[in-house]
């Protein structure tokens, strides 16, 4: 984000920007807890109405530390505008990218869409040391870091000095969708992101070392299909099913493994 901001003010000195709009970088606190700065300054700044005639667009970066496959580039389908954009600006960079349409997300984009705002999240995929200590700074990928803040740089770019305001659509939002309120119980799964949306269930990449997901057996290739008694078609119903755990009590997971359905008992643990 840093880097962003540098390479856009030097523009900005040199008179290269030629913005028609402000730009605000922010970086956020209590993501993890319920997406508290976040929704904090977006309800300030609507003061009970939307933002639609206050904010052109908002960019993510969640975690892109660690890229592997591909950036996944999420909420595509909060804009028509996204498509050529990241097309377009990818072209000198040249990511593998794939993307999600869904703008309902466990993140920071969120209560900017709820608000009528086109969001695009970036993200590198969780990883087995995903909010571990153990995710050190000799394990992340600089290469990828670099190339991904130089798309969303040509990304905000491009937005600044567009004459035209990006179209917002309205997504209809699953029932018991995505959102990190009140998700105080933590399994340490790891969803394998790019997955084809027509497969039912969630396909997992293990689990984090040491997690109750770990304990309760999960393994590199198993896909989730229920949890806690809810059948698990996509990643929206695991996380419904996720914000209903109890922390400490022993509930069951549901995963199909080698053609086999088989059942794993799990006790999810605090997310603190």
């Amino acid at each position: 984000m840093l880097e962003i901001a540098q390479y856009l003010s030097d523009l900005q000195a040199s008179d290269k920007l030629q913005a028609r709009r402000d730009l605000i970088l922010i970086a956020w606190s209590g993501e993890e807890l319920g997406t508290l700065g976040s929704q904090h300054f977006v309800n300030q700044l609507a003061d009970g109405g939307d933002l639609r005639d206050k904010v052109s667009a908002y960019l993510n970066l969640d975690m892109i530390g660690h890229l592997r496959d591909a950036l996944y580039l999420q909420g595509t389908g909060s804009s028509p505008v996204w498509a050529r954009e990241i097309e377009r600006r990818n072209v000198p960079v040249g990511l593998a990218i794939a993307t999600k349409a869904d703008p309902y997300l466990p993140t920071d984009v969120t209560p900017f869409y709820l608000k009528g705002v086109p969001v695009l999240n970036a993200f590198t995929g969780a990883h087995e040391d995903y909010s571990t200590p153990r995710d050190t700074a000799d394990k992340l990928n600089y290469e990828g870091i670099r190339d991904t803040a130089r798309l969303m740089a040509g990304i905000a770019r491009s937005l600044v000095r567009s004459a035209d305001e990006p179209e917002f659509i309205e997504v209809e939002r699953k029932a018991g969708g995505m959102s990190r309120k009140h998700l105080r119980a933590y399994l340490g799964t790891i969803p394998a992101y790019g997955q084809d949306d027509s497969v039912r269930g969630v396909r997992l990449k293990g689990a984090v070392k040491g997690g109750p997901a770990e304990q309760a057996g999960i393994i590199d290739g198993d896909v989730l299909v229920g949890l806690d008694g809810v059948d698990v078609d996509d990643i929206q119903d695991f996380m419904g099913a996720l914000s209903g755990l109890k922390v400490g009590r022993q509930t069951t997971l549901r995963v199909l493994r080698d053609g086999q359905v088989i059942t794993l008992d799990v006790v999810p643990a605090a997310r603190e």
